[in-house]
């Protein structure tokens, strides 16, 4: 349980980053936005199309095996 814990603080860490990294995206003009995805690999989606996913996991997770993170 202790790796399950470590896991999951892990991954809200990552939530966080994801919801911070989209705010940023968010603010930039069109313009930079376009040019932010234009170098971005095939394989990675918005900053928008992400974070969505990294909390829905993470809330599953609690309510799945409630385990707490312990910050």
């Amino acid at each position: 349980m202790t790796e399950l814990k470590n896991f999951m603080y892990e991954l809200h860490r990552y939530a966080d980053q994801t919801h911070t990294l989209k705010d940023a995206y968010e603010k930039l003009p069109e313009a930079e936005k376009q040019k932010v995805m234009k170098t971005a690999p095939a394989s990675v989606r918005s900053p928008e199309e992400f974070f969505h996913p990294v909390f829905s996991w993470l809330e599953t997770m609690h309510s799945e095996y409630g385990v707490e993170n312990e910050e």
